[in-house]
């Protein structure tokens, strides 16, 4: 069965262009060609879906992208504050159930995201989409924006955002989400617990008031992340090059994270320390 629609409406919203190829291969479903695009975003897809009495298995990848993902969370109608900012994301996920009903306990995957020059914006407000909660992007840039009254305005512009989360029994992990802002730095590692709705994260910050400092003085990190996995990343070797340089532990809930500050590098430290 071949599908291609011009303008497809769901439940109320235009999807606009949809088209696909599925056919049957014994108990399989497979998926070839899927396209959704809506002017703002464009999403592609394969995969197949296994169902016997046995198995129900679905699986999917592809990419979506966009020229500015605000605009295209506003066209489906999600509160997102990363806005003017062009993505590109390639997933790569596999779950229990049918393709329209994911088992959180059993998704497995990986997602590799990219993000250009934008901005975050509304921090203060607390507006955040579920997502951005995930990295707790929205509660950490408030705290920063507390700490750094002097430096942080209302919106956190970037150059780009980059990061890898691979995805085991409905846990997220990722260990090398670098922002590059122009106030500030921020690399995270962790893990969410999407079944739990738990997160347990390391965020380092290096607000751009800085020139440079050792990696041994600049980061005394707790044992349980290993200080080797971060000093031998070529991802974060840019917070090495910032005079002043802060760590959280960010946990808790996804509604009510604790952000916990565990290490402060203040500028001159490293003269001192030398």
């Amino acid at each position: 069965m071949s599908v291609t629609c011009r303008q497809c409406w769901i439940k109320g919203q235009n999807l606009g262009q949809i088209s696909a190829t599925i056919h049957p291969q014994q108990d399989t479903l497979m998926l070839t060609g899927g396209v959704i695009d809506t002017g703002n975003a464009r999403l592609t897809a394969e995969g197949s879906w296994l169902h016997n009495r046995r198995e129900n298995r679905t699986s999917l990848k592809g990419t979506l992208a966009g020229k500015d993902i605000g605009a295209a969370a506003d066209y489906i109608g999600m509160d997102l504050p990363l806005r003017e900012s062009p993505f590109h994301i390639n997933y790569d996920l596999h779950w229990r159930e049918a393709p329209w009903q994911p088992d959180i306990a059993s998704l497995n995957g990986v997602l590799h995201s990219q993000l250009g020059k934008g901005k975050i914006d509304n921090i203060s407000s607390g507006s955040a989409w579920r997502l951005l909660r995930l990295v707790s992007f929205d509660a950490l840039l408030r705290k920063l924006q507390f700490d750094f009254s002097d430096t942080f305005g209302k919106g956190f512009y970037f150059d780009s955002i980059k990061g890898t989360a691979w995805l085991k029994d409905g846990t997220l992990h990722t260990n090398d989400l670098l922002v590059d802002g122009l106030e500030a730095d921020i690399a995270m590692t962790g893990d969410v617990d999407l079944n739990r709705q738990r997160i347990d994260m390391q965020a380092v910050i290096a607000p751009e008031i800085s020139a440079t400092v050792g990696v041994a003085t600049a980061f005394v990190i707790n044992p349980v992340v290993g200080a080797a996995v971060f000093a031998a990343s070529n991802v974060l070797a840019p917070l090495w090059k910032k005079l002043s340089l802060i760590r959280y532990h960010i946990s808790g809930s996804l509604d009510e994270q604790k952000i916990q500050e565990v290490l402060r590098q203040p500028r001159g430290a490293e003269a001192k320390s030398n």
